[in-house]
């Protein structure tokens, strides 16, 4: 770790700095690694084949290869020609799980391959289609022209778990963490390769700047990582663990808090009752009997008490104790039944049949409910109907179910020894009962009698008194804590010094990128960390949600961070951009020729970008990047 950042929050948690990076690092917390050259990401080929099926019918059989950094384009001269399936399918090779490819495509897929490169290095994933699961290896080419292999999968997670593991090592990509979940319930979760593709994918909507998630801030964190500002993650990691341990402590307090209240009530209902036996007993004569058979008896009654006011006091705390666990069997008890109705709710609504499209009321044929049955396909969008998730729901509910009959038990032996102890108590008070009543019996006045009573009661109050009075438990800290709370502090100090003048730079450069791009009147841009693009169009301040051009602007601002990351020698971005359709905002023809050729010229001044188009504009995407560059589809004829 870094040696002053480092002794700087040792101090301030007033531990050695051995000590205090062993229990960061458990936490997750790691200082700013050195400069580094970012890694560049080249498609070299894509092929797939297959057989489709249904109304369509055919062999599929596509092979793309000999790419380079550069501009590429698959195009057609009409939509629904596989142009967005060409780049869906690369996506599926690169991220391990399909983003947005159709099922029916899927289905008919029996084959893909995708060579690529990292840096000098040529790497190939290549796997079998059964059923639309992926089965198959990752593996690295030598120059001899002899596979390595690297690693296997035979399912949707194993192939998705494989190219994450692949993609952020051999990148060289850190995770990003975050807190979700419901208030009091949040979890630290991880976002890795499946989140951090999403900057270099560009299609569909563009409500975000970078990525398509929100949660957790996810795109200002993918924008510090991609452009490299300096201690940004150790920024985002403490802040994760300091809020995981703030709710930790809140909560241990919340439960502390209950104990002593209750045990308060407790302490001033037993200190009114002492009040009063002590009223009752000071109003008694001191008169006591005088024969030895009283003093016997007053002996064992004095012998019995003692017994029958700590059986007294276990049962007060086992009591406790059985209240305590059966009110988390209870709260167990709760989740449990939470997550069975969240289950039966949502196969509840799988289990609906829709007649029509709720869009334009159009009747859904036997055919897609046939489908529907048999492949599990939903019979409205074609979208697979997640059974793994509700599999995972099971195994959760599993989970839960387990750790209720665990606390149940718990609850359940602690209830049995309250039983057992109040027969106990039954029979010690049975015995003290008796003595007292032959003690009261050889007494000669009935106010003996009650003076003794008095007197028990007031042995037997104080005794409980005195156990409600131990000290209150203390305020809850952490070492941990204050550890994390240091480490972000002064990560925050050493990620606002280092930042410098980035952001500057970065707004200059997307400012000048989107007017190459042909963004209308776009006068200044200014860049956020977190993620937002406030923009001065036409005279007017806006923003990056609001204007037509905004994918042209996700674009730039891609392109900017690659840029200027390699300026800087701080990016992370890999250098390869998938834009699906550029044309979606109802550019003409000229203006497409014209964002084209831009793109054409920046590709040629930032060393190592590759950006591959799918668009259905093929006369003006042949004529500006030229056949060889191109893989088209012209008239009624598919691209593959």
């Amino acid at each position: 770790m870094s040696g002053s950042w480092l002794e700087a929050v040792a101090e301030k948690a007033g531990l050695r700095p051995a000590e205090a990076e062993l229990a960061l690092r458990k936490r997750g917390i790691v200082a700013n690694r050195p400069l580094r050259p970012a890694r560049t990401l080249t498609i070299r080929r894509i092929a797939f084949k297959g057989e489709k099926r249904g109304t369509a019918h055919g062999s599929i059989d596509f092979d793309w290869s000999e790419l380079t950094a550069g501009v590429w384009a698959v195009t057609s001269q009409r939509n629904l020609r596989g142009k967005s399936s060409v780049l869906e399918i690369l996506l599926w090779a690169l991220r391990g799980s399909p983003k947005g490819l159709q099922d029916d495509v899927r289905r008919w897929l029996s084959w893909v391959c995708v060579e690529f490169d990292v840096d000098d290095q040529r790497y190939i994933v290549e796997f079998a289609v059964e059923e639309r699961v992926p089965r198959g290896t990752l593996a690295r080419r030598r120059l001899s022209g002899e596979l390595d292999g690297l690693d296997r999968f035979m399912s949707n997670d194993g192939f998705e778990a494989a190219m994450s593991r692949f993609m952020m090592n051999t990148l060289d990509l850190d995770p990003i963490t975050a807190m979700q979940g419901k208030e009091d319930q949040r979890q630290i979760v991880e976002h890795g390769w499946a989140a951090l593709s999403g900057g270099l994918y560009f299609g569909g909507d563009h409500k975000q700047l970078l990525g398509d998630v929100q949660m957790a801030g996810l795109p200002a964190r993918m924008l510090q990582m991609y452009i490299g500002l300096p201690w940004a993650t150790t920024v985002m990691q403490a802040g994760t663990a300091k809020r995981e341990l703030e709710q930790e402590i809140e909560k241990a307090s919340r439960s502390a808090k209950a104990a002593a209240a209750d045990a308060e009530k407790a302490r001033e209902r037993i200190d009114r009752e002492l009040q009063t036996a002590r009223k009752l007993l000071d109003s008694f004569s001191q008169e006591t009997g005088t024969a030895a058979e009283l003093e016997r008896l007053a002996g064992e009654v004095a012998r019995l008490s003692p017994i029958a006011l700590e059986l007294e006091r276990r049962l007060v705390r086992t009591e406790t104790e059985a209240t305590e666990l059966e009110r988390l069997a209870a709260k167990d008890e709760r989740a449990v039944r939470d997550l069975r109705e969240n289950i039966v709710a949502t196969q509840f609504f799988n289990g609906l049949q829709p007649v029509c499209c709720p869009r334009c009321e159009t009747r859904v044929s036997k055919e897609r409910l046939n489908r529907e049955s048999a492949d599990l396909s939903c019979s409205l969008c074609a979208e697979e109907i997640p059974i793994d998730e509700m599999e995972g729901e099971s195994d959760g509910l599993e989970a839960i179910e387990q750790q209720f009959a665990a606390a149940k038990a718990a609850a359940d032996r602690a209830r049995a020894a309250v039983k057992s102890l109040v027969d106990r108590s039954k029979v010690s008070s049975g015995e003290l009962d008796k003595a007292r009543q032959e003690l009261s019996k050889a007494a000669t006045s009935a106010t003996f009698e009650d003076r003794r009573k008095a007197e028990l009661d007031v042995a037997r109050l104080e005794g409980a008194l005195k156990e409600h009075q131990r000290p209150v438990t203390p305020e809850i800290s952490s070492p941990d804590l204050t550890l994390a709370s240091a480490a972000h502090a002064e990560a925050d100090k050493a990620y606002q010094a280092g930042r410098g003048d980035i952001l500057e730079r970065l707004n200059t450069e997307i400012l000048s990128l989107g007017q190459r791009l042909g963004v209308q009147m776009l006068e200044g841009v200014k860049l956020n960390t977190n993620a937002s693009l406030l923009l001065t169009k036409g005279g007017e301040s806006t923003s990056f949600g609001k204007v037509t051009a905004g994918e042209r602007l996700r674009i730039a601002t891609a392109v900017a961070l690659l840029r200027v990351g390699q300026e800087r020698g701080l990016g992370r971005h890999p250098g390869l951009l998938i834009i699906d359709s550029p044309a979606a905002e109802e550019v003409s023809p000229d203006d497409l020729t014209a964002v084209l050729s831009e793109l054409q010229a920046i590709s040629h001044e930032t060393a190592g970008l590759q950006i591959i188009i799918g668009s259905a504009n093929a006369g003006a995407i042949v004529e500006q990047l030229g056949e060889q560059w191109c893989r088209a589809a012209i008239g009624d004829n598919y691209l593959w």
